[in-house]
């Protein structure tokens, strides 16, 4: 508990620096997206083959850095036109690359390559799908963000302060029914600036939110699950109070997916 002040202290300090880095970049949109979403996904994707490596095993980090960074140049030019190739090409690839470590493992090795480039690299690269498919794309992405912290601050401090029972204890030992509970709440705040978006009525906006609220915990759970096979407390560090772009952008890699799939049958059910 004596080292709890400080290390909220550094939480606190990152968090004034990069929120409104990132809620300026999302407004920017643009190159300004496509830079923070580069960022993004070249570093979380090298985090996941540093985790994977602690973990005794041995994927290609260089070629899924790669095919990962080559994920986020294709969506930002074509979009989702030619994307499913694209994948097969990277399993492929990924076979291919794995056969140098022999056949000890050749498997794990291989899609462990292929789950970073579909894990970070594809899922990471949803914000330039999202700002493609709305009109309101800059507007909606602060709007989405701010409602993934939202939802993680309240998560943390009521599940800290009154939570009782866990929710997945075997995997992440500080999640708590009350803080997860109290996140879904937290994450609906930004309802209340849905006249910002035009395109979207309130309705689709509040079940918007209830996606990301919910999505973004559970792409917390995963991540926790992901740290704890292989054997690490944090992914290789570089936000102070935050550990790695992973710890940070865990929720992201489901809110924001999550959040283009429901866009994404919206529109069709509208056509």
């Amino acid at each position: 508990m004596a080292g709890r002040p400080p290390e909220l202290g550094k939480r606190a300090l990152s968090a004034a620096v990069f929120v409104p880095a990132v809620l300026v970049l999302t407004w920017m949109g643009g190159i300004a997206v496509l830079a923070m979403v580069t960022a993004i996904v070249g570093r979380g994707a090298w985090e996941f083959y540093q985790m994977a490596r602690a973990g005794g095993h041995h994927p290609d980090a260089r070629l899924g850095v790669l095919l990962s960074l080559s994920i986020v140049a294709w969506l930002a030019w074509q979009g989702e036109v030619g994307l499913v190739p694209g994948l097969v090409l990277a399993l492929l690839v990924s076979l291919v690359a794995a056969l140098r470590h022999g056949v000890d493992g050749f498997a794990t090795n291989a899609l462990m390559t292929l789950g970073g480039v579909l894990y970070v690299g594809l899922l990471g690269s949803a914000p330039l799908l999202i700002e493609r498919l709305s009109p309101d794309g800059d507007v909606l992405m602060d709007l989405l963000f701010a409602s993934i912290w939202l939802t993680d601050a309240a998560a943390y401090l009521c599940g800290s302060r009154w939570g009782v029972r866990r929710l997945v204890p075997s995997v992440s030992p500080g999640k708590t029914v009350v803080g997860f509970a109290a996140g879904c709440l937290a994450g609906l705040t930004p309802v209340a600036l849905h006249g910002w978006l035009p395109s979207l009525g309130t309705l689709h906006f509040l079940g918007l939110l209830v996606v990301v609220s919910v999505g973004g915990q559970v792409g917390d759970i995963v991540e926790s699950a992901l740290k704890r096979c292989a054997g690490v407390k944090d992914a290789p560090a570089l936000i102070p109070g935050h550990g790695g772009i992973l710890d940070r952008f865990d929720s992201y890699l489901f809110a924001f997916p999550l959040a283009y799939l429901y866009l994404r049958s919206l529109a069709f059910l509208a056509y």
